[in-house]
């Protein structure tokens, strides 16, 4: 008797996870079922790497349901664990946030009603990791966002996309017919948004990649925004410095001292709270409560 192949765990960000709406397969016993993402990344099974920010028990003391987020440069997976699940959901309950973990899991669609699809992942393994083994997860991710932009890019030429079309060009045959689902699927590819979250990731781990020209010229927007977050750095790194305990500085004091340091909207401060917290430079220890990663 044949064993069924093991599905190659994703390396993927979370920005494009979080935006799939499109699951196939599955209809029939052993069946695999499969996430279709925007860029044609056809998911069965992923592997994470980022920082653990908050860990809660959804189920009871005696049937545990256990929730975690992660977040990368780009977002925030969810990650779940309960009864089917012991050894991943033991773990989970005996982490400290924040700490840099590495995630195994199937890709999970989870839809509360007909407008709202959710994401989230099944943890099978789960093991805390350094900083060192997160950047370099963050690159085999650019790696392989990188082949399917080159891939959705020809796609895109197509006067209709065709998975023999790019099997010719050299394109996996698994990749090809996920970018023809995603074609059939989702209103474009948005290859210039991914483009950006690529050069994003790049420069999160390699400063010197805009050194050498890697980006355009950074406009005004983009450079207020930076240094808003730095701002609000600043004041929750003086506000813990004053607070005791280890709960952080709640969101409206942060708010507040930032607002008075500089003259910006609410709008923009919020804006860079959840930045930082997508790129896993602060988190909320408690409902509210902002504190930085180290």
């Amino acid at each position: 008797m044949s064993m069924m192949n093991r599905e190659v765990a994703w390396r993927i960000f979370a920005d494009e996870f979080n935006k799939s709406t499109l699951e196939t397969g599955g209809g029939e016993e052993r069946t695999p079922s499969y996430l279709i993402t925007p860029l044609g990344a056809k998911i069965n099974r992923v592997y994470v790497v980022g920082v653990l920010t908050e860990i809660e028990n959804r189920g009871t003391p005696e049937e545990p349901m256990w929730r975690a987020r992660v977040t990368d440069p780009t977002g925030t997976f969810f990650v779940s664990a309960g009864q089917y699940q012991p050894d991943v959901a033991t773990k989970l309950a005996h982490m400290d946030p924040p700490a840099f973990v590495a995630v195994i899991g199937k890709a999970n669609i989870y839809r509360p009603d007909e407008e709202t699809v959710l994401t989230s992942i099944r943890g099978e393994l789960v093991k805390e990791v350094d900083e060192e083994q997160r950047d370099y997860w963050i690159l085999e991710a650019t790696r392989s966002l990188k082949e399917r932009l080159g891939a959705v890019n020809e796609a895109a030429q197509m006067e209709e996309v065709s998975t023999d079309e790019l099997v010719d060009l050299g394109y996996d045959l698994k990749l090809a017919d996920g970018i023809k689902a995603a074609s059939e699927h989702y209103d474009s590819f948005q290859i210039e948004k991914y483009w950006r979250v690529l050069e994003d990731a790049l420069m999160y781990v390699l400063p010197e990649y805009e050194e050498a020209g890697g980006l355009e010229e950074e406009e005004e927007s983009t450079e207020e925004e930076e240094e808003i977050e730095d701002l609000v750095l600043e004041v929750l790194e003086e506000l813990e410095d004053e607070a005791d305990g280890e709960n952080g500085v709640e969101y409206d004091t942060v708010m507040e001292e930032t607002l008075e340091e500089k003259d910006i909207s609410q709008e923009k401060f919020e804006e860079a709270v959840n930045s930082l917290r997508n790129s896993g430079k602060i988190y909320e220890p408690v409902l509210g409560n902002l504190k930085r990663i180290y």
